[in-house]
């Protein structure tokens, strides 16, 4: 049987998160050294109407890396939406090729779609590689966040984007 070329391009490739998939989530987490979400987590933001999940495919299928986030609004008042990243990660073997920026960027053009104003998101003050990436892609620093983290205890840094 002979099968079509596939060019470089066409892989990696984004497609949602399903229940399915969240063992991957949840070994891509562990080896990235990401603050450990249990199953079930994973499970309730699929089911989350605001929930924003996509996963990184190889050839094979197989899970290279993820994003979750969330589209949230101010509240009863406040009509803006802005959204969350809660946790980004690629596998050690994909990482340096692009496979982050992939994921960001279609994570942000969602929510720019949804008209969400800005992109947030925390990460340990230790992780200079991730506060590096995030700065490349004009993402600002808030603020400290003490204690944020546990396992270990750790301040976070509390970061911005703002969508145009």
């Amino acid at each position: 049987m002979n099968l079509p070329n596939k060019k470089d391009s066409d892989y990696p490739r984004l497609r949602s998160v399903e229940a399915k998939h969240i063992a991957d989530l949840i070994r891509i987490g562990e080896e990235t050294s990401l603050s450990p979400w249990s199953a079930q987590s994973y499970l309730e933001e699929i089911k989350n109407p605001v929930a924003v999940m996509l996963r990184l495919v190889g050839e094979d299928n197989s899970t290279i890396g993820f994003i979750v986030g969330r589209l949230v609004t101010g509240g009863e008042i406040e009509t803006q939406a802005d959204a969350e990243i809660y946790n980004i990660a690629v596998i050690e073997r994909e990482q340096k090729k692009g496979r982050g920026q992939s994921l960001l960027d279609a994570f942000a053009k969602i929510c720019r779609e949804k008209q969400a104003v800005n992109i947030w998101l925390e990460v340990r003050e230790s992780n200079i590689k991730a506060i590096r990436f995030y700065e490349r892609n004009g993402f600002e620093r808030i603020q400290s966040r003490r204690n944020f983290y546990e396992n270990p205890r750790e301040h976070a840094l509390l970061m911005k984007f703002m969508l145009k």
